[in-house]
């Protein structure tokens, strides 16, 4: 018989004298660690666990107690203690890297100089704080399940990293099976009473970790596009221990992604891929928590989970590792959290809102923006229909929205002027992107091009998922729109009428996307702007319900009451099955049970972002063996190209270069093999440089069949291969030397002085180790400023 659990309540007392003895105790105990050698397993573990609460915890608990924000619940607690605590980190990295070297510190983001700061900031927030009367709120848990769907829960984060660890060494799939029918089946018994509400956050925070780490660990490298180049700049950072607008690039504006990384390693002492991977994990897989009491808080928990679960499921949540646009999420939703709990109406929580903002500038630029732009039009729609509808309170004024968008631009302005353009290019963008569609009908990378494209049944059935959840999200948005918007003419004031208002330019924004890209495709639109409209889904999935039972009542009863049309609870197991459905189409185990799944979460073969170390390594040998070289400087921009060493390889492997060869950083050009509007290998643009086969990218099929843009046929191949040098292969990837063509007696102009000797056809990876590639990279005076 399954035990049950009692409802408990932990108290905890945060008197100034606790508060000096623990804070004290941990930086004692991590500077300890700091003396001892890494490769000690407790002291390592004791470094990581002193620095992650000292920096990366306590900072923005101290600051809630500091501010009086009267947290009352232990969620948004967490939540906003660490997404300020991450907040000050940025401030932080950026005023040392600016003062510091001044002072002659050349290497602020070294562990002393960084360590020092740092906890002359938490020793001064602890004296702020203990000269206060106010008082940090009591932290109560209870739990009223049972141990095994405890235990279920709980270690769901676990079942992800085995079945991730087994996938990428043996190639098995079977604890992935295992893992999505898990985390589905939580999902149900939600919404049949065998999860209490007092469990869903738990559960929520549970499902979103597992969803990411079931993807981030499955290779020791980063796993995606725009992240691979943010690891790269992050790791130039790391090596010259300063952030500094000189290094330049767009990634230089969004610290958080790029030099906070830099101080969590150097301050836990862990790798800067283990950062990204499990750090910013958690990062997001708070997200969907403080998304859970946001919603709870405007409508109820049912609505509150099944939104949460939401965004968990959509597949560009988890499907690469934590980049800008995830990490930015947590700051939204700490200024949502914020907001309803406080409306600002404090000068405390007013800061904490510009701590908050300033950790999401330092984020994601679009996000801010998209945030910023939304905010302007909501305050907008508010005044008018103040003006026209009738009078009612909000708490919105002009100020926020400019605020934050000025501040935004300033920021980017001083940090890269290399975003500024990018910003700038925008309206030539859509000025084209407006011919496009009126000429030819479809944009690149627009919900309608995702529509019009090839897929499968399966694909389909997917489209059709994400149609129905789409609309139950209108339905949502529009009729709680229309509620408020009638209580306001009765002369009521609606309860949070600014969530709906922020909520309407979002849904614009996203019917937008299926036509245009606003510097975002599709699908990471949809993505972001789940943060605040995943909610109103399960709202119109129980407004449906509530209108079905209402014309059911009274067709069949004439004694027709508002109880008979209410939803049950077991009403919510059908959306809950939806949502179990999406989790399997989305993780790609639909596609494993019905052939060769297209993600290496199922499918050890498939071709997509998740690089191996044999697959970077070919990359690593390009760099080691060839003319490449690091650039004086970034240098976008370049005019001269005639010392560019051309490296051909498919779309997807062409994302691994943007962490291993980036094009402004090295003497080398990335250059896809198809060109995305032709699926035809053009080989006679292939005349130079370097190919860089992945073995995944290639497919056996007949001659005649059709091969999309990011995958050679094993025809194409053979060609290459044979038509020029193969000078490196370790069973998952080659480089093959191009051998120019002779024009009359003189070769085309690009010379390769390498004078590359050919090595066995088979070499292995450990040959060309990572190590070796990092003193090729410091031998020529290291990295640039």
């Amino acid at each position: 018989m399954a035990q049950n659990i009692s409802q408990t309540e932990m108290q905890v007392a945060w008197s100034p004298i606790a508060i000096v003895t623990v804070v004290g105790g941990l930086l004692v105990a991590f500077w300890a660690s700091t003396l001892v050698s890494a490769s000690t397993p407790v002291f390592s573990g004791v470094r990581v666990l002193t620095a992650s609460l000292l920096f990366l915890f306590f900072p923005g608990a101290l600051v809630i107690r500091l501010l009086d924000l009267r947290v009352r619940s232990f969620g948004p607690f967490v939540v906003l203690s660490v997404g300020l605590s991450f907040a000050i980190l940025s401030a932080v990295t950026i005023t040392t890297s600016v003062a510091l070297p001044a002072l002659g510190v050349t290497a602020p983001l070294a562990l002393v100089p960084l360590g020092v700061v740092l906890s002359l900031v938490v020793a001064g927030l602890v004296a702020l704080v203990s000269s206060t009367d106010t008082e940090l709120p009591r932290l109560n848990t209870d739990f009223g399940v049972s141990t095994p769907v405890l235990a279920l829960v709980t270690f769901l984060p676990t079942v992800a990293a085995v079945a991730t660890i087994l996938m990428d060494s043996s190639g098995n799939n079977a604890g992935m099976f295992l893992f999505v029918v898990a985390t589905a089946f939580v999902a149900v018994l939600a919404s049949v009473r065998h999860l209490p509400s007092t469990f869903y956050p738990l559960t929520v925070f549970s499902v979103a970790l597992s969803m990411v780490l079931h993807r981030s660990l499955l290779t020791d490298h980063v796993v995606g596009a725009d992240i691979q180049n943010t690891f790269f700049v992050s790791s130039v950072i790391g090596r010259a221990g300063v952030w500094s607008p000189e290094i330049n690039g767009t990634s230089m504006a969004v610290p958080m992604m790029t030099s906070v990384p830099v101080s969590v390693t150097v301050l836990t002492g862990i790798g800067l891929p283990t950062t990204f991977k499990v750090t910013y994990a958690l990062l997001f897989a708070l997200v969907p928590v403080g998304m859970y009491y946001i919603a709870r808080e405007v409508f109820d928990s049912n609505i509150a989970l099944f939104g949460s679960l939401f965004i968990s499921f959509y597949h560009l949540s988890f499907y690469f590792t934590p980049g800008k646009q995830l990490v930015s999420q947590l700051f939204v939703v700490g200024l949502m959290l914020l907001y309803v709990r406080t409306r600002l109406a404090t000068t405390g929580s007013k800061a904490a809102a510009v701590l908050l903002a300033v950790g999401l500038v330092h984020s994601h630029y679009a996000v801010t923006y998209v945030l910023g732009i939304s905010l302007l039009v909501a305050v907008t729609g508010l005044f008018l229909t103040r003006r026209i509808v009738g009078k009612f309170d909000h708490g919105l004024s002009f100020s926020y929205p400019l605020i934050l968008l000025g501040g935004a631009t300033a920021w980017y302005v001083y940090s890269s002027q290399e975003l500024v353009s990018t910003l700038a290019s925008i309206p030539i963008s859509l000025r084209d992107q407006i011919i496009t569609l009126l000429l030819t009908g479809i944009v690149q990378g627009s919900g309608s091009s995702y529509v019009a494209g090839p897929s499968t049944y399966l694909d389909d059935l997917r489209l059709l998922l994400y149609v129905v959840f789409s609309l139950l999200l209108t339905v949502g948005l529009a009729r709680h729109a229309l509620t408020q918007l009638r209580q306001i003419w009765d002369g009521e004031a609606p309860d949070y009428v600014e969530y709906t208002a922020l909520a309407v330019p979002l849904l614009v924004f996203l019917c937008s996307a299926y036509f245009f890209t606003i510097n975002l495709w599709a699908d990471r639109a949809y993505q972001l702007v789940l943060v605040v409209l995943a909610p109103f889904m399960p709202l119109g999935y129980r407004i449906l319900v509530e209108d079905f039972n209402t014309v059911r009542s009274a067709i069949s009863s004439r004694d027709f009451s508002p109880e008979r049309a209410s939803i049950g609870r077991g009403s919510w197991t059908v959306l809950a099955v939806l949502l179990a459905v999406l989790l399997a189409f989305n993780s790609g185990m639909v596609f494993a049970v019905a052939g060769p799944a297209q993600t290496a979460s199922f499918n050890p073969e498939a071709h997509d972002y998740a690089f191996s170390e044999d697959e970077r390594a070919g990359a690593n040998w390009l760099l080691v063996n060839t003319n490449i070289t690091e650039t004086e400087a970034y240098t976008p921009d370049q005019t001269d190209n005639s010392d560019e060493v051309p490296v051909f390889t498919d779309s997807v492997s062409s994302q691994m270069f943007r962490s291993e060869l980036p094009d402004s950083y090295y003497t080398s050009e990335t250059i896809d093999l198809k060109d995305r509007w032709d699926p035809q290998l053009d080989l006679d643009r292939v005349d130079r440089g370097y190919v860089y086969l992945r073995h995944r990218s290639v497919v056996d099929v007949d001659p005649d069949e059709p091969v999309s843009t990011d995958h050679l046929s094993k025809a194409n191949e053979t060609v290459i291969t044979s038509t020029h040098h193969v000078v490196y292969s370790n069973g998952n990837a080659s480089v093959v030397k191009v051998q120019p063509e002779m024009v009359g007696n003189e070769t085309q102009p690009w010379n390769d002085s390498s004078n590359v000797s050919p090595p066995p056809a088979e070499l292995t990876a450990a040959e060309t180790t990572r190590s070796d590639v990092s003193h090729a990279r410091h031998s020529n005076g290291g990295s640039r400023r």
